[in-house]
């Protein structure tokens, strides 16, 4: 049976508190171990994104390369167009003069000295028709 507590018993309390400085010494190492914590996961979080930006760095250069590509491929279809539309028109004139070489035989002369005749004999042929045209004297075909 428990005994009845009489005024003279001393008073008995529960545990002890702890010292003042004791609770917040024990607060501060709780903080400081929070705040490692929390440091240590933000180091965590940083090391990620600098691994996922340096992952991007290395994949950049293929992301330009393909929007330049991207670019290029319509201008480079466009120019192959062109070069079939250019072909088409030298074959129609080709087929639409056929007693003369196409213009780029003209324009090109394999023969510097057959290039300078041909030059002449136009020049030649201008004259004549140009002095005739004026009333100056020759006339064409003569």
């Amino acid at each position: 049976m428990a005994r009845k507590r009489s005024s003279s018993d001393p008073p008995q309390s529960g545990p002890i508190p702890p010292a003042p400085e004791t609770t917040e010494a024990v607060f501060a190492s709780h903080q400081r171990h929070w705040r490692r914590d929390s440091l240590e996961q933000e180091l965590a979080a940083c090391s990620h994104e600098l691994a996922a930006m340096r992952a991007l760095l290395d994949y950049l250069p293929h992301i330009f390369e393909g929007k330049f590509t991207a670019r290029l491929e319509p201008l480079l279809d466009q120019r192959q167009q062109l070069l079939e539309g250019n072909q088409d028109l030298r074959q129609e004139l080709s087929r639409l003069q056929p007693g003369t070489t196409p213009i780029a035989g003209r324009l090109m002369a394999a023969d510097p000295d057959e290039e300078a005749a041909a030059g002449g004999s136009r020049r030649q042929s201008l004259g004549r028709s140009l002095r005739h045209a004026f009333g100056l004297g020759d006339r064409p075909g003569a």
